[in-house]
């Protein structure tokens, strides 16, 4: 596919995005703590059927628009493989999303065995899937974390985007990892992979011609000058 038209899969970060702040604005409401019984789990459930089965159902696609826009990122960060500080960065990128979108998909596991359970009146399994949901939070988080620490560091080591992005990407990713801190990276990154799409969607990767690592004298890399060379955004 040629780079003009493969830039439009930036845009799956913004989709994504939208799509992820309209669940948890509209869809996912205030769900019992662990410490509720039975009896009202299944109550809120059962009450609250079509709203969670729609979430449910709308994992598979925020799942499918981030692994295509973390791949859409790794592949351009590839194009600087000649000038880039950090070729472990990418690495923890995908990683990370990786361990996100498997968090994502078992909070949508917990969410439909609740729903059945609450409609097939077992409140053994409702109450001890709820006690499960409530916790099913960390490796989410962790996986949110690592993929901001790792977009971070990619954005740093490359340039594909502004740095202050990428400073922005990684404080947060840290932040996140802090326990209570994880509600930092919940809302902010969904934002910063918006963002990071549209402009990278903007660029133009028709020209993208990555300059080669040249050697010094004292062995230190530097670029060298190339006509085609991306621009570098600051």
């Amino acid at each position: 596919m040629p780079k003009s038209n493969e830039r439009w899969w930036a845009l799956a970060g913004p989709v994504f995005a939208v799509l992820f702040w309209v669940a948890v604005f509209t869809l996912e409401t205030s769900t019992p703590g662990d410490k509720a019984t039975a009896a009202t789990v299944m109550n809120y459930f059962n009450s609250h059927k079509g709203r969670t089965l729609a979430d449910v159902f709308l994992a598979p696609l925020l799942t499918a628009l981030l692994i295509v826009f973390i791949a859409y990122l790794r592949a351009r960060a590839r194009e600087y493989e000649g000038t880039v500080t950090s070729r472990l960065a990418p690495v923890v990128l995908v990683m990370g999303a990786a361990v996100w979108v498997s968090g994502a998909l078992l909070g949508s596991v917990t969410s439909l065995t609740l729903v059945t359970a609450s409609d097939h009146v077992q409140p053994e399994v409702a109450l001890t899937v709820n006690v499960l949901a409530n916790n099913a939070w960390i490796p989410f988080i962790a996986g949110l974390a690592v993929t901001l620490i790792g977009a971070g560091l990619t954005v740093l080591s490359t340039r594909l985007l502004p740095r202050w992005l990428g400073w922005v990407a990684l404080v947060a990713g840290i932040l996140s990892l802090a326990g209570p801190g994880g509600f930092i990276g919940f809302f902010l990154g969904p934002l910063w992979i918006l963002v990071a799409g549209v402009l990278l969607f903007l660029r133009s990767g028709t020209d993208a011609v990555v300059p080669t690592a040249r050697e010094s004298v004292d062995g230190s890399a530097t670029p060298t000058p190339s006509a085609a060379e991306p621009p570098v955004m600051q």
